[in-house]
């Protein structure tokens, strides 16, 4: 990928949230990384490490959609992870896996000097990884916190959550979380991974091609073999390409237009219907 082809997305609310990130740091006991499991490696922001490591924090890597991913895959890396020190833990925010566990995992790290105003976590993550509702599951977890509304605002599309907040999530021991705006990277110079991100809608749609994003798609789940993914939609035979997929699909469906059988095939794969992917290798980790 050349120059004038680097994905840049990064609206002045993500640079707003960065600079206040760097003010509230010090209030801060503890990193709640979040990552998509479908994407471990590719939504991944750098600058959250810089800023840890500058300030010497400590965090929890939090592979969330696991529900969505090849579970075997996320395993994988959570035990090379952990053979080298690094804490992480996979849930499904949307199915509520491991949730308690999480909040078990933050309760190690509680200080004394934390006794009375209680711990303060943050979460941080690329856009559309799952921060909001992970945030209103955790209050979920506490009884005296269930029965009220949902705080984190929720939806399928990245960059909902544009203001810094702390959030009550538990009360014994107590508890608060601070909530970000999912941050991009300013540039992305590797088109594959601006797919990636694409796909799992860490970026919007009008910044990638979707015909490309879905190109990338089926040759991904092909070398993957998975069948799922066309059958589903009552095809016999298995696409070579994210052209002749959209045909067959919006043949079958008699849609009015590519772009709408395009968006239909995208948003099945979101929602796990094309069946469970991980898009990294855990070669990556090497």
């Amino acid at each position: 990928m050349n120059n004038s082809d680097k994905i840049s997305w990064y609206p002045g609310h993500m640079k707003r949230a960065m600079e206040h990130l760097e003010k509230r740091i010090s209030d801060v006991q503890l990193f709640l990384e979040l990552r998509d499991a479908r994407v471990p490696f590719s939504s991944k922001n750098y600058h959250f490490d810089n800023l840890m490591q500058a300030h010497n924090k400590e965090k929890i890597i939090i592979f969330n959609k696991f529900d969505l991913c090849n579970q075997d895959i996320t395993n994988k890396i959570i035990e090379k992870y952990k053979k080298v020190g690094i804490q992480c833990i996979a849930t499904s925010a949307r199915e509520r896996l491991n949730l308690r566990e999480l909040i078990m995992m933050t309760n190690t790290y509680k200080s004394a000097k934390f006794a009375t105003v209680g711990m303060w976590l943050m979460i941080c993550g690329m856009p559309n990884v799952g921060k909001s509702t992970i945030i209103n599951q955790l209050r979920q977890t506490t009884p005296k916190l269930n029965k009220r509304k949902a705080i984190a605002k929720s939806t399928a599309s990245p960059c909902t959550t544009k203001n810094v907040a702390g959030i009550k999530i538990c009360d014994e021991p107590l508890a608060y979380l601070v909530d970000t705006p999912g941050v991009m990277i300013p540039n992305i110079t590797e088109e594959e991974q601006g797919l990636k991100l694409g796909l799992v809608g860490c970026i919007k749609d009008k910044i990638v091609t979707k015909e490309r994003m879905l190109d990338y798609l089926v040759r991904e789940m092909n070398q993957q073999q998975m069948e799922k993914y066309y059958k589903i939609y009552g095809l016999n035979e298995r696409p070579k390409t994210g052209g002749q997929y959209m045909l067959a699909v919006r043949e079958r469906y008699n849609h009015y237009n590519y772009e709408t059988t395009i968006d239909f095939i995208l948003n099945g794969f979101r929602i796990g219907k094309l069946g469970n992917i991980t898009l990294d290798s855990v070669e990556l980790l090497n």
